[in-house]
């Protein structure tokens, strides 16, 4: 389960990355003016979710 910070009513979780991929997500952010990390993480979450709802992969969205 997710922990809730008190300074937010977000949920929040820790995730490792390598290096190469941790770059790649900064590159992102980057280029597409991500406020933050977490934004750019949470739009690419996003994006691959809607992706696998368009090509009619199930295996992720129950």
């Amino acid at each position: 389960m997710a922990h809730i910070r008190k300074d937010s009513s977000k949920p929040s979780t820790t995730v490792s990355f390598d290096t190469s991929l941790l770059e790649a997500i900064d590159d992102y952010r980057f280029e597409n003016r991500k406020n933050n990390r977490s934004a750019a993480i949470a739009e690419l979450i996003q994006l691959g979710f809607k992706y696998l709802e368009q090509s009619g992969d199930q295996r992720m969205l129950g």
